[in-house]
């Protein structure tokens, strides 16, 4: 059994060494995954025989060996190509969550945002980065930069993790304050259910936001977004009867459009 044991940690070893050797450079890993990637979006094929595997190893290592001259972008890409795969491979998106970390003021604030939503795509929640993240943009400076779609990609991401962070939401909140006309119908209701499914329910998002929705035209709405809203603030007990009847006339012949879960949220909404 120890030789057996032995004998599979060298292959797994010699494997990893092959794969390094293979790819010199972060570019051609990089190159190798976006080749993959785009073949397995093609084709339906999540499993492209033994490269996926070969290829995270030798980025795990780029990640670490050239740490100083990888860019935000590269990163982005990894997880792109990640998420674009289904492709959770832990060492690799630690590797990706270490550098976000140590180089986080170089990186945009739309790629802070989106990057936890890939990780939540993948359902794998690296607890630091999301801390990381959390604090970095409750700082007043990037939050009065933020985009509703920008909100929208990250509370997302918070409440697909469970993962709260009270100073980020309220730091969300604050922005949305200042621009929930430019929230649209798909955005409010990303933004709006994950505040309930974190219990966050703030009275002054909802009230912000349900402008937003007064002004907002029904064709912008699909029949799923207007359940949502209305079974948020159910959820969170916001009693916002005017909004409520405007949401409902929204699916004034568009009834045979809602899918059972639909129906279940409208009840939800409905009962409370």
């Amino acid at each position: 059994m120890v030789l057996w044991a032995a004998l599979a940690a060298f292959r797994s070893c010699a494997t990893n060494v092959g794969a390094i050797a293979e790819h010199s450079t972060l570019q051609s890993a990089l190159s190798d995954l976006a080749r993959v990637a785009k073949y397995g979006a093609s084709s339906g094929e999540l499993t492209v025989g033994g490269d996926l595997p070969k290829i995270s190893t030798a980025l795990v290592h780029r990640l670490r060996v050239e740490a100083a001259t990888i860019r935000s972008s590269d990163v982005i890409r990894i997880i792109g190509a990640c998420c674009r795969l289904e492709h959770n491979h832990p060492p690799l998106l630690d590797a990706a969550a270490a550098h976000v970390m140590r180089a986080m003021p170089s990186y945009p604030l739309y790629a802070i945002c989106n990057i936890p939503n890939g990780f939540a795509r993948l359902n794998y929640h690296h607890r630091q980065l999301f801390e990381a993240i959390a604090d970095w943009v409750a700082d007043a400076d990037p939050t009065e930069q933020l985009s509703p779609v920008d909100v929208a990609s990250l509370v997302y991401a918070y409440a697909e993790l469970r993962h709260s962070s009270a100073a980020l939401l309220e730091a969300c909140a604050e922005r949305l304050k200042v621009c929930h006309m430019e929230v649209g119908g798909p955005n409010c209701s990303i933004i709006l259910n994950s505040y309930a499914r974190l219990s966050e329910c703030n009275p002054e998002l909802f009230h912000a936001l349900s402008r937003s929705i007064l002004q907002t035209k029904p064709e912008s709405y699909e029949v799923h977004h207007i359940t949502i809203i209305m079974n948020a603030f159910s959820k969170c007990r916001i009693n916002r009867p005017k909004e409520m009847q405007q949401l409902s006339s929204f699916l004034e012949g568009r009834v045979e459009q809602l899918s059972p879960q639909n129906m279940a949220n409208l009840v939800n909404a409905c009962a409370k």
